[in-house]
C-alpha cells in the first residue's frame, strides 16, 4: 500500500516536472513504420479456468518471442492463485483485419515467478519444432539504458470488440525507479498490461508487465474492457529485469525448480538504525526467524543477524529501506538450487563482518500445485497440506491432514460454520493425513449415510474445533 501510494506521487510530480520533455516524440514516419513491424508479433492468449464453481474464459495480451510460436505473457494474466490442474484449453489468438481471429492450440509451458512471466507454446508443431501452420516474427528484446526525456513508444493490442487491432502509445521517460522489481515512470502514457515499450531506435527495451491500478490484466473484462484506454499505463519494466526468463525459460509439464534459504522474515534497515550499527550509506538487511532444519539454519545463519553483502559485493540499493528485502529475496531466486551463495553478515557493531556459505535448496510445494478434491454435496474443497501451512500454523512439518481451499457460497458447509483455510485432521471419527485419504473415507461415509451429518474436526489458530455438516435433504 505504501508502495503504491508512494508511486502515485512520483507519477502526479514526474507529469509535472518533466512537462517540457514532452516535445521529445518520434516523426510520424518513424512511429508508423515501428507499427507496421511490431504489430505481426503481437498476440492474445486465452484459457479456460475450469473451477469447481464453473467456468470462465480469460483473455491477455502476450508477445511472439520464439520462432516455434513461443509467446510470452505477463504472469497476473495466469494468476498464482489459480491451481494449474484448473487451467484448460489454452489458445494463441492471431489478430487479423480481414477475418476472425485465428486460434491456435497451445500448450501451457509455465509461470516463471523469478521475473513474473508466463510461456505457452504452439500445440502442433512438425519434427524440428516449429509450427508448420503459421509464420512467426518473433520480437528481441534487449538492454538499452535510458534517460529522463528520452521518447518511448509502446504497441499493444484492443479488446475482441475492436478485433484486437493493434495500438501505438508514444510518451517520455519521467524517471527510472529502483526496487523489488525496477520500473521506469514515463510522462505520458503506455499501451496495455503486456505490451512491448521501444526506444526512439525501435528496439524492444521493455515491457508492460506490473499491475497498476486502475489498468485490467484483461483484454475481454466485461467491467473494464476498455480501461487501459481510459487510464493507460504509467510505468513499465526494463528488459535487464527479464532477460534471464528469454534465455531460460520453464519447462512443459515440469515445476520450476525455484531456490530458497528458509527466512520468512527480513527487514530494511533504515537511516536511523543503519548508523546505530556503523552502517552508514551502507544497504543492509536484518534477518528476523530462522526456519529450524533449512539451508540458513544449516549454515548457521541466525536471527538478528544483519546481511551487508551477497558473494562479496554491497547489497543492491533501493529507493527506500523496506524494498532492500524484496531485492535481495528476488536475487536469490534467480539462482539455481545446489547454488552457494556467501552472505557478508554482521553480528556486533565493530565487529569485523563474517562470511556465512549457504547451500540453496529447492522451494517447498506451493498450494497451486498441491492435489484437491471437492466434495460437491457438501460444497467444499480440500488440498494437500503444504510446508507453508504448517509453518503459518506452527506445526511439526510432518503434521497431517487437509485445508479448507473453496467454500462454495450458501452450501451446506457454509452453512456448517466450516471456513476457508480450516485445517481437517478427522473425518467421522477417522483420522485423514491427505487428500487420497480424504478421498476414500469421504466416499464411503457419503455411500454409507448419504444422509448422515458429517463431522469434521479442524483446526484453528492454535485450538481444535468440531464441525457439524447437515447435507441437503
Amino acid at each position: 500500500m505504501i508502495r503504491s501510494l508512494r508511486l502515485s506521487i512520483l507519477a502526479l510530480l514526474a507529469m509535472t516536472v518533466s512537462a517540457p520533455a514532452a516535445h521529445a516524440r518520434v516523426e510520424a514516419d518513424e512511429a508508423q513504420k515501428l507499427y507496421d513491424q511490431v504489430t505481426p508479433s503481437l498476440v492474445a492468449v486465452k484459457y479456460t479456468w475450469e473451477s469447481e464453481l464453473g467456468r470462465r474464459e480469460l483473455t491477455g495480451a502476450a508477445v511472439v518471442i520464439g520462432d516455434d510460436g513461443l509467446v510470452m505473457s505477463t504472469i497476473s494474466v495466469f494468476d498464482q492463485r489459480l491451481p494449474d490442474a484448473q487451467m484448460k484449453e489454452f489458445k494463441i489468438l492471431i489478430p487479423s483485419q480481414e477475418k476472425d481471429a485465428d486460434e491456435i492450440e497451445a500448450v501451457f509451458i509455465g509461470r516463471d515467478e523469478r521475473t513474473s512471466l508466463a510461456f505457452l507454446r504452439p500445440k502442433d508443431q512438425d519434427k524440428d519444432g516449429k509450427d508448420s501452420n503459421h509464420h512467426w516474427k518473433p520480437l528481441k528484446f534487449e538492454e538499452q539504458p535510458v534517460k529522463v526525456g528520452d521518447p518511448i513508444l509502446s504497441v499493444g493490442i484492443l479488446p475482441e470488440a475492436a478485433s484486437y487491432k493493434s495500438y501505438l502509445m508514444q510518451s517520455t521517460v519521467a524517471v527510472a525507479l529502483r526496487g523489488e522489481v525496477p520500473q521506469v515512470l514515463v510522462d505520458g502514457g503506455l499501451a496495455g498490461l503486456g505490451s512491448p515499450v521501444f526506444n526512439a531506435d525501435g528496439k524492444a527495451i521493455g515491457l508492460v508487465g506490473r499491475p497498476q491500478p486502475g489498468v485490467t490484466v484483461w483484454l475481454n473484462d466485461p467491467t473494464n474492457a476498455m480501461g487501459s484506454i481510459n487510464n493507460p499505463p504509467k510505468f513499465y519494466t526494463p528488459a535487464r529485469d527479464f532477460l534471464q526468463s528469454l534465455q531460460d525459460p520453464p519447462e512443459a509439464g515440469k515445476p520450476q525448480d525455484l531456490p530458497w534459504i528458509g527466512v520468512p522474515q527480513l527487514t530494511g534497515l533504515n537511516k536511523d538504525v543503519s548508523e546505530v550499527f556503523g552502517l552508514t550509506n551502507q544497504p543492509a538487511v536484518q534477518v528476523g526467524e530462522v526456519i529450524s532444519d533449512t539451508p540458513a539454519a544449516k549454515s548457521g545463519l541466525k536471527q538478528g543477524d544483519i546481511i551487508v553483502k551477497l558473494n562479496g559485493e554491497p547489497l543492491e540499493r533501493g529507493d527506500e529501506a523496506s524494498e532492500l528485502p524484496g531485492i535481495l529475496a528476488r536475487k536469490i531466486l534467480r539462482m539455481k538450487p545446489g547454488t552457494e551463495v556467501t552472505l557478508g553478515i554482521l553480528r556486533k557493531r565493530g565487529e569485523p563482518l563474517q562470511e556465512i556459505k549457504v547451500t540453496l535448496e529447492p522451494r517447498p510445494l506451493r498450494a497451486n500445485l498441491a492435489k484437491r478434491y471437492y466434495a460437491e454435496d457438501l460444497g467444499f474443497t480440500v488440498r494437500d497440506l503444504t510446508f507453508y501451512d504448517t509453518y503459518g500454523r506452527h506445526l511439526p512439518t510432518d503434521s497431517k491432514g487437509v485445508v479448507v481451499a473453496l467454500i462454495r457460497p450458501q452450501s451446506s458447509s457454509q452453512s456448517g460454520g466450516l471456513d476457508n483455510n480450516d485445517m481437517i485432521t478427522q473425518l467421522n471419527g477417522e483420522p485423514v493425513a491427505n487428500v487420497d485419504e480424504f478421498e476414500k473415507v469421504y466416499k464411503q461415509v457419503r455411500k454409507d449415510k448419504p444422509k448422515a451429518a458429517v463431522v469434521l474436526v479442524v483446526h484453528r489458530e492454535n485450538r481444535e474445533d468440531t464441525v457439524r455438516i447437515e447435507p441437503p435433504q
